[in-house]
C-alpha cells in the first residue's frame, strides 16, 4: 500500500546527519523579543561557534559550527531580522543513501517521506522572516522529492511568490535506458519573499556568426560601416527598427531556466573531496541573479563551502555553517586560499 503523505503534521523529531540539522528546537528565544536585535550582520560576533574571515579584505564570511536550526537561533537572537537577501539551501535529497567521499560523509536515510517533508517544512517556515522584503529563497533538489518540496515551498512562501524552476543540466556517464532514462539535471526552486524582489539580468555571450545565424536575416551595413538587421514589433511590423549587431553581441543573450554547467570532474582543481560538492560557476550565477554587491547570503548546510567561495568572489557577504567538522575545515581552508590569491593579486 502506498504511503499517505501528510503535510503540516509536525512529526519529524529525530533525524540527524552530518550535513543536515535536527528538527526545530523550541525555546524561550523563538517568537519572542530578543536582546541585541538591532545588530547588523557585519558586526563582530564573539560566539565561540563562529569563525569570521575577510578573504578579500572587504567582504565578510562567517562560518558557524552547528545545525541549520542552531544557526537560525543564533541569527534570530543576535541580529535584527530581514538582513539576508538570499538563502540557498542544498538539503539531502531523500535518496535513502549514505553519501561518502574522501573528505566527508553524511546520511540521507529517513524513516519515511512524511518525516523528510516535515523536516523540510520546519526549516522553510523559520527562515522566511530572516529574508529582506526583496530577498529570495532557493531550494536545490532533484527528482527524488522535488515535486513535494515545490508544494511545501508554495504553502510557506506563497504560490504567487514562486518565480522559477531552474534546471541545472550537466553531463556525465550515461547508460542505455532500461528502467529509467539517465537523470542528468538538478532543480533549483526560487521563491521571492514579496513582490519587491527583482532579479538582476544575466546574459550569456554571443559571437557574431552565432547571432547572425540565429536571426536568419540578411545583414545590412550603414553609412558608418556598422552591421545591422531589422527588428520587428509583431505582425506587419517586421521592419520596425534597426538592431546593430555589435551592440547585440556585446550585450549577449538573456539567460533562460536551463543552465548548462558542467559538474566538477575528478581532476578539477576546484574539487575538494566532499560528497555532492556543487560547482562555483553554478552558485556564482545564482548569486548574481538574485543579489547585489555587498548583500548578505546564508547557506545553512554549506557542506564543502562552495556558496561561501562564490559569495566572496562575487563581492557579497556570507553566513554559512554545518555541523560536520570536516565541512567546517574545508570551508575555512577554501576561504584561506581565497585570501592568499587576493594577496597575490594585490601585491
Amino acid at each position: 500500500m502506498q504511503e499517505q503523505i501528510e503535510f503540516g503534521n509536525n512529526k519529524s523529531e529525530s533525524h540527524q546527519s552530518n550535513a543536515g540539522s535536527e528538527p526545530r528546537q523550541e525555546g524561550s528565544l523563538v517568537g519572542q523579543h530578543r536582546a541585541g536585535v538591532g545588530r547588523v550582520l557585519s558586526d563582530v560576533d564573539s560566539s565561540s561557534q563562529i569563525v569570521s574571515l575577510s578573504p578579500d579584505g572587504t567582504h565578510i564570511a562567517k562560518i558557524y559550527h552547528g545545525s541549520a536550526h542552531e544557526q537560525c537561533d543564533h541569527l534570530e537572537s543576535h541580529y535584527a531580522p530581514q538582513q539576508i537577501s538570499l538563502i540557498y539551501w542544498d538539503p539531502p535529497f531523500f535518496t535513502g543513501r549514505q553519501h561518502e567521499a574522501e573528505q566527508g560523509a553524511f546520511s540521507d536515510a529517513w524513516p519515511d517521506l512524511s518525516t523528510y517533508l516535515d523536516w523540510i517544512r520546519n526549516h522553510i517556515e523559520r527562515w522566511r522572516s530572516l529574508l529582506t522584503d526583496d530577498g529570495f529563497l532557493v531550494v536545490h533538489c532533484d527528482w527524488h522529492a522535488g515535486h513535494y518540496i515545490k508544494v511545501i515551498g508554495d504553502m510557506v512562501m506563497g504560490w504567487d511568490n514562486f518565480r522559477n524552476e531552474i534546471v541545472w543540466h550537466y553531463t556525465g556517464r550515461r547508460q542505455p535506458a532500461r528502467l529509467r532514462v539517465n537523470a542528468k539535471h538538478d532543480t533549483l526552486f526560487v521563491w521571492a519573499k514579496t513582490d519587491a524582489a527583482t532579479f538582476f539580468p544575466i546574459f550569456d555571450p554571443y559571437d557574431r556568426d552565432g547571432y547572425v545565424n540565429m536571426k536568419k536575416q540578411p545583414v545590412h551595413i550603414d553609412e558608418d560601416g556598422r552591421e545591422w538587421i531589422w527588428g520587428h514589433r509583431g505582425k506587419g511590423q517586421s521592419h520596425a527598427y534597426r538592431i546593430y549587431i555589435d551592440e547585440a553581441v556585446s550585450r549577449g543573450k538573456a539567460i533562460d531556466t536551463v543552465w548548462d554547467i558542467p559538474i566538477i570532474n575528478t581532476t578539477a582543481k576546484e574539487r575538494v573531496g566532499y560528497p555532492t560538492q556543487k560547482p562555483v560557476q553554478l552558485l556564482s550565477r545564482l548569486i548574481n541573479l538574485c543579489t547585489e554587491p555587498n548583500d548578505w547570503i546564508w547557506d545553512p548546510m554549506a557542506g564543502s563551502g562552495t556558496t561561501l567561495v562564490a559569495a566572496i568572489t562575487e563581492g557579497r557577504n556570507v553566513f554559512g555553517g554545518d555541523n560536520n567538522p570536516q565541512a567546517l575545515s574545508l570551508m575555512q581552508q577554501r576561504l584561506n586560499d581565497l585570501s592568499a590569491s587576493h594577496r597575490q593579486l594585490t601585491f
